[in-house]
């Protein structure tokens, strides 16, 4: 499937990438360096799970991206793992990661996605989407 840089729109070109036993395609920008992963590639490219999460089922619906999807055309999320502004499509969830990006969410600990901020919990309540308490928030709303 040909998809065009969002930035650019320029056509996208393709890589493999070896992640252990995995493969991944990657589609980049020869211009910006931006590149484009399908819903999963990310969490096989760092395997961090919370930030996986983040990006799939702690995705919000409030669209504050000027990005649209590469691979479906749909608005996409400004989303922000450890200050890292990423877009992620609010229907695929496929993520558009600038140049560099990729490198510097490979060094984001797990540990520090585990807990969402109050105004992702916010953002998650008025979605009518679970949210999971840790903590304190946790130990008071299971009594």
């Amino acid at each position: 499937m040909e998809r065009d840089c969002p930035k650019c729109f320029l056509k996208l070109n393709q890589k493999t990438v070896k992640r252990g036993i995995w493969k991944v395609e990657i589609d980049f920008c020869i211009a910006c360096h931006g590149i484009y992963l399908d819903k999963g590639e990310l969490l096989t490219l760092t395997k961090n799970k919370p930030l996986h999460n983040l990006t799939t089922s702690h995705l919000g619906v409030d669209s504050d991206s000027k990005l649209l999807c590469p691979s479906c055309g749909s608005i996409m999320d400004a989303e922000y793992p450890d200050e890292i502004e990423i877009d992620v499509c609010l229907t695929c969830n496929g993520v558009w990661l600038d140049n560099k990006e990729l490198e510097k969410l490979k060094r984001i600990n797990p540990k520090d996605l585990k807990s969402l901020s109050p105004e992702k919990i916010a953002e998650l309540y008025d979605a009518g989407k679970e949210v999971t308490y840790t903590g304190l928030l946790g130990w008071l709303f299971r009594r």
